[in-house]
C-alpha cells in the first residue's frame, strides 16, 4: 500500500508540473486575460488534486474563509498605498472595483491561489486523517473580521491613516510573522512549510513572469530593491514574500491557527 501511494503521489506531482509547463505556451500565444491564466496556473491543477484525493474539508473551508479575509485586507492596503496595481479594466471580466481599488477578479485570483496552497499541501505533506479544525480559529477569525471593519473604517474616516511608504516591504513583513514565528519557535515545522513551498516557487514565477509580459499586473510603488529576469522587472519585495516565502507563509497561518501546529 505505501509503495502504491509512494508512486501515485509521483505520478500526482509529475501531472501537475506537465500541466503547469503546457499552460506557459498558451497563456502567452493567446494572450489571455488574467481570469484565465488564474484558472489554467491555479484552478486546473488544484481541482486536479482534490479528484485525485480526497481532502480534509472542514479545514479547507476553514483556510478559505480566513486566507480570503486576509488576503482582501492585504490587497485592500497595498492597493490603497500603490504597492502593486492590476489588470487595466480591458482586462477583467468583472470591471468593477469594490471600494474603487479592487477588482473582482482578483478575489477570484486569491480563491483559487489559496486553493491550490493548501490543497497541494495536504495532497503531498499532510497524511493525518482527523478532521478537526484547530480551537483557535474561531478567535482568529473574529480578530481577521475585526480588523478587517477597522480597516474599512478608517478609510472612510481618514484614509491618510492608511497611507505609508514602501508599503510592499511593511505589509510583507508583517504577514510573514506567524512563519517568522514558527522558524523560531517550531523549526522543524517551518522546515516542512518551505520544503512545500518549493514546488510553488516554480508555479508563482512562472505566474510572475507571464502576467507582467501580458501587462496583468504592475508594480507602480516604492521598493526597497528590484528583480531583473528575462528582460522583465519585479520588486525584490515580490520575489521575497510571495515567490519565494508565499507558500510558507500562508501554511504557518494554517498550521498555526486551524491545524495541528505539527
Amino acid at each position: 500500500m505505501f509503495i502504491g501511494n509512494k508512486y501515485k503521489m509521483r505520478a500526482d506531482v509529475l501531472t501537475v508540473i506537465i500541466m503547469e509547463l503546457a499552460f506557459i505556451p498558451l497563456i502567452l500565444y493567446f494572450k489571455v486575460r488574467f481570469i484565465t491564466s488564474t484558472l489554467l496556473f491555479f484552478a486546473v491543477p488544484a481541482l486536479f488534486l482534490l479528484i485525485r484525493k480526497p481532502k480534509q474539508l472542514k479545514r479547507l473551508g476553514a483556510s478559505l474563509a480566513a486566507g480570503m479575509i486576509v488576503a482582501f485586507i492585504v490587497d485592500f492596503l497595498a492597493e490603497l498605498n500603490g504597492a502593486w496595481s492590476w489588470a487595466p479594466v480591458g482586462q477583467l471580466i468583472f470591471p468593477h472595483k469594490l471600494f474603487g481599488l479592487i477588482p473582482i477578479d482578483v478575489l477570484i485570483w486569491y480563491f483559487f491561489w489559496l486553493l491550490l496552497t493548501i490543497v497541494y499541501y495536504e495532497h503531498f505533506f499532510e497524511h493525518e486523517i482527523s478532521k478537526k479544525v484547530s480551537l483557535t480559529f474561531k478567535r482568529i477569525l473574529s480578530a481577521f473580521i475585526l480588523l478587517l471593519v477597522a480597516v474599512i473604517a478608517i478609510f472612510y474616516i481618514d484614509p491618510a491613516i492608511l497611507t505609508f511608504k514602501y508599503a510592499y516591504f511593511y505589509i510583507g513583513l508583517v504577514g510573514a510573522l506567524p512563519f517568522l514565528y514558527a522558524i523560531i519557535k517550531k523549526p522543524r515545522l517551518a522546515g516542512k512549510l518551505v520544503k512545500a513551498g518549493i514546488f510553488n516557487i516554480f508555479v508563482f514565477l512562472s505566474f510572475e513572469l507571464t502576467a507582467l509580459t501580458l501587462d496583468q499586473w504592475r508594480f507602480p510603488g516604492e521598493y526597497i530593491g528590484n528583480v531583473q529576469l528575462l528582460g522583465l522587472q519585479f520588486p525584490l519585495e515580490e520575489f521575497v514574500f510571495w515567490i519565494l516565502l508565499g507558500t510558507p507563509i500562508i501554511l504557518s497561518y494554517y498550521e498555526l491557527f486551524i491545524d495541528d501546529k505539527k
